[in-house]
């Protein structure tokens, strides 16, 4: 698959998760077989306005390539000027939000809310396009709610304005992460547009991935939420997407390894104080699929420094 002109291995992606796909998180999923990743959502003004936290989302290295960032937004010349910052920062591709169900950008008319008004949708992406040479993306739901299905006509309105591939969280705005999504809808903007689809939502497993493939006629999956503990996810799917047997789960020593590997690259990358807060949840999807987690959830809360969490994970697992 391309994506204008970047070329995709194999169709099993990274979808952009909010607060977890920093560039150690993204690294960690491209060594476990994502042929796509994509950074956490950033507020387009507070990348124009120079904002550390912002710009700290942005950071990539080259080992991540192919790789995305996301933007959200709602003014075309502020979107610009942040896609500008995203091409220049080193990323492939340029994804803009516009499914975002929180309800802060909701209030802001941007992410999700956007999605009520596909022209506006279309306007924005046509003056993204023209600021960037790195393709355009965007990210969407079905629609507002349940009675709206918009993703088509949005769909629609972005190809026009010369995006490069269009990636459908197969619930509505409304909706949130409630409920199984409905991969219909991946398959209809699939039928309507002639660019790239690629379909998320309810992708717990591989085998859940390999099927949203085959029932939407989708050129890829994006995999969020399940993902976060099980990098594994993404070779296992690759690998029965390539007619190959299902790979066996990871062992307690893999998953403790790969949770240390995060861990500890987050610490170089925020440094203590920042990966600290962090820690819990961090290393809390991994810990939560192995021996005495709730031994974990207390300990990791009396950690202080990086080598105080490796005694933690001896004393806990032997390892």
């Amino acid at each position: 698959m391309k994506i204008g002109h970047v070329r995709i291995s194999h169709p099993i992606t990274l979808a952009p998760l909010e607060e977890h796909s920093n560039v150690c998180f993204r690294k960690l999923m491209k060594q476990f077989g994502a042929s796509l990743v994509c950074s956490e959502r950033v507020d387009a003004s507070q990348v124009v306005h120079d904002q550390r936290r912002s710009l700290r989302a942005l950071s990539t290295v080259a080992a991540e390539a192919p790789r995305a960032g996301q933007l959200s937004g709602a003014d075309p010349a502020s979107m610009a000027a942040a896609a500008r910052i995203v091409e220049q920062f080193g990323f492939d591709i340029v994804d803009l939000n516009f499914e975002c169900p929180v309800r802060r950008l909701l209030q802001r008319g941007e992410g999700g809310a956007l999605l009520g008004c596909p022209s506006a949708i279309g306007k924005i992406v046509d003056v993204v396009v023209r600021a960037v040479s790195i393709p355009v993306t965007i990210k969407i739901r079905s629609g507002p709610d349940a009675e709206h299905e918009t993703a088509v006509e949005v769909s629609r309105q972005a190809e026009a304005a010369g995006a490069a591939a269009v990636s459908v969280h197969a619930r509505s705005v409304a909706q949130g992460y409630v409920g199984d999504a409905d991969w219909s809808v991946v398959a209809r903007v699939k039928q309507a547009v002639r660019i790239p689809v690629v379909g998320s939502g309810s992708i717990r497993t591989a085998a859940d991935a390999i099927r949203l493939l085959g029932q939407s006629g989708a050129d890829a999956v994006a995999i969020g939420r399940g993902c976060l503990g099980n990098p594994w996810i993404f070779r296992q799917a690759q690998t029965v997407w390539s007619g190959g047997k299902e790979l066996r789960g990871p062992t307690s020593r893999e998953r403790a390894r790969a949770m240390r590997q995060l861990v500890e690259d987050e610490f170089r990358f925020y440094g203590p104080t920042v990966a600290l807060r962090r820690l819990p949840r961090t290393s809390g999807y991994f810990a939560q699929f192995l021996p005495d987690y709730a031994a974990f959830r207390p300990a990791v809360r009396q950690v202080r420094n990086l080598p105080q969490f490796r005694r933690m994970t001896r004393e806990l697992w032997g390892f």
